[in-house]
């Protein structure tokens, strides 16, 4: 006489469906923590590339209201707003957004070459006897989706 015995334990397609499942779940994690480590490291660098932005405008800070690193190089935020209005005549923005070696007021690296410092100033804006002053930080191995921006306006005091 023949039994059916349901109990006996796991089919070889049930044990290969677990391992398939555990493998992908495997597969998800370490998919995860690359992410993190990636994502990590990026933080990082926008935290080194903002301190290295509030150092600079620290120096600014300190120095004189006619100090030649706060001088607008080539007139780009110099007399651009005729009619007071607070826009740019010219249709730009002041200068304040160049980012490259030809058209920034100032440009340094930084002292791990890491980062490209530039800044831009713009004289008498937004009202007279005021400088703004735009840092811009761009990361050089380009990990940074974009760059660091701070801007500060300096007054001159008498």
């Amino acid at each position: 006489m023949y039994t059916s015995r349901k109990d006996d334990g796991f089919t070889l397609i049930e044990v290969m469906i677990a391992i398939i499942v555990l493998v992908i779940g495997i597969l998800s994690l370490y998919s995860m923590q690359v992410r993190s480590v990636k994502e990590n490291y990026r933080a990082n660098r926008m935290t080194l590339a903002s301190t290295w932005n509030s150092s600079m405008v620290e120096r600014f800070i300190g120095m004189k209201f006619s100090s030649a690193s706060l001088k607008d190089n080539d007139g780009d935020g110099t007399g651009q707003d005729g009619n007071k209005d607070g826009v740019d005549d010219d249709g730009g923005n002041f200068g304040l957004d160049d980012a490259t070696n030809a058209t920034a007021d100032g440009m340094s690296t930084t002292s791990d070459n890491k980062y490209t410092i530039y800044w831009n100033v713009a004289v008498d804006v937004p009202m007279p006897n005021l400088k703004t002053i735009r840092v811009i930080i761009q990361d050089n191995k380009n990990v940074l989706r974009q760059p660091v921006v701070f801007t500060y306006i300096k007054d001159d005091l008498i």
